[in-house]
C-alpha cells in the first residue's frame, strides 16, 4: 500500500521561504542528484516560538520540503531511503538565528501510481491538458510492484508518495509534521 504525504498539524506560520539562489526549484522536479558545495537556506519572516517550531520533524517553504537534524541522522542509514531520496545541506533562519544541520529533500525517484481512469481530475490550465492537474479524487493503483520509500508521481509530479514501510518508520519514530493517516478529504492538487 502506498500513501500520500501530506503536510499534518502544521502553522502557516511556519512556511519557510525557499533562498533558490543556491539551487533552482526547477531542478527539485528533475529527479536526478543535484551538485552543490553550499547549503540551501530556508528562512521564516514571522517571529515564532523556536522551542515548538524546532520540534518538527518535517518542515515545508515555498521550495523543496526539508528535514530535521534529528530525523536526518534516524534515515542516514537507511539505504533504501538513500536510494530514492537525496539529502542536501540546508541552513534555517528562525528569528534571526541559524540553525544547520537540516537536509532538504531532492526525490530521486518517479514511478506510476495513480489510476487515471479511477481518479477524478482536470487540467489546472486549459491550454496544457497534459500538465498539472487538479484532483477531486485520486485513487492509487492496486499492487504496484516496483520498491520504493518515497517518490514523486509520474502522473503528477508534484504529488509525493510513501510506501508502508517508510510509513511505519515514521509512526515509530514519532515524526512530527506530517499527516501518517491513510485518508484524505480535500481536493488534492498537484
Amino acid at each position: 500500500m502506498i500513501y500520500e504525504f501530506m503536510i499534518g498539524n502544521y502553522a502557516n506560520r511556519y512556511w519557510f521561504q525557499y533562498d533558490s539562489t543556491v539551487v533552482d526549484l526547477y531542478e527539485f522536479l528533475q529527479c536526478k542528484k543535484i551538485q552543490t558545495n553550499k547549503p540551501l537556506v530556508f528562512k521564516l519572516k514571522d517571529k515564532v516560538s523556536e522551542k515548538r517550531l524546532l520540534s518538527y520533524d518535517f518542515y515545508f517553504s515555498d521550495g523543496p520540503e526539508f528535514i530535521s537534524p534529528r530525523l536526518a541522522n534516524l534515515l542516514s542509514s537507511n539505504q533504501d531511503f538513500l536510494h530514492d531520496v537525496q539529502l542536501i545541506d540546508a541552513t534555517i533562519i528562525v528569528n534571526g538565528r541559524s540553525y544547520s544541520g537540516y537536509k532538504a529533500l531532492n526525490f530521486l525517484r518517479l514511478i506510476s501510481c495513480i489510476d487515471m481512469n479511477k481518479s477524478e481530475y482536470i487540467p489546472l490550465l486549459e491550454s496544457y491538458p497534459d500538465g498539472p492537474k487538479e484532483f477531486y479524487k485520486m485513487v492509487f493503483k492496486e499492487n504496484i510492484n516496483e520498491q520504493f520509500c518515497m517518490a514523486r508521481c509520474e502522473e503528477s509530479e508534484g504529488i509525493i508518495v510513501i510506501s508502508e514501510s517508510l510509513r511505519q518508520f515514521f509512526i515509530e519514530n514519532k515524526v512530527k509534521g506530517i499527516d501518517l493517516s491513510t485518508s484524505c478529504n480535500q481536493p488534492i492538487y498537484g
